[in-house]
C-alpha cells in the first residue's frame, strides 16, 4: 500500500454566510513542510469571515485522513471523514513540528 503525507493550509469560513456555511473549507494551500505551512499562514493570515488551520493530511490506497494542529501540537491519530481514529501520525511529523516550534520561538501556532 502506498502512503503519501502532504501539509495543508485550510482556510475556513466562519459564521454562515449566503455563499457558505460555518466550516466550509474555502480553499487549499499544500506545503511541502510545516515549516512552509507555517510561514504561509503567518505571512498571509485570514481574511474577515475566515480561519486558517494546518492540518497534515495522510493518503493511502483506501481513504484519506486528517491531523489537525491544536493548540500548536499534532495529534496522535488521524481522523478519518467522520471522525474516526485511523493510522497514527508517525514520529518524524511530531518532530518536525517541534524542531520549527524551536526555530520560531514566540510565533503563534494557530489552530
Amino acid at each position: 500500500m502506498t502512503v503519501t503525507y502532504e501539509w495543508d493550509v485550510e482556510t475556513h469560513a466562519v459564521g454562515d454566510s449566503e455563499a457558505n456555511e460555518n466550516g466550509d473549507i474555502l480553499e487549499h494551500e499544500f506545503c511541502n513542510s510545516y515549516a512552509e505551512a507555517l510561514r504561509t499562514i503567518t505571512t498571509f493570515p485570514a481574511e474577515t469571515g475566515e480561519r486558517r488551520v494546518i492540518v497534515l493530511v495522510r493518503d493511502d490506497d483506501v481513504c484519506k485522513a486528517w491531523a489537525y494542529m491544536d493548540g500548536g501540537k499534532l495529534p496522535d491519530f488521524f481522523a478519518d471523514a467522520y471522525g474516526n481514529e485511523d493510522a497514527k501520525v508517525p514520529q518524524r511529523f511530531h518532530s518536525e513540528v517541534a524542531k520549527a516550534a524551536k526555530q520560531t520561538a514566540g510565533a503563534t501556532h494557530l489552530s
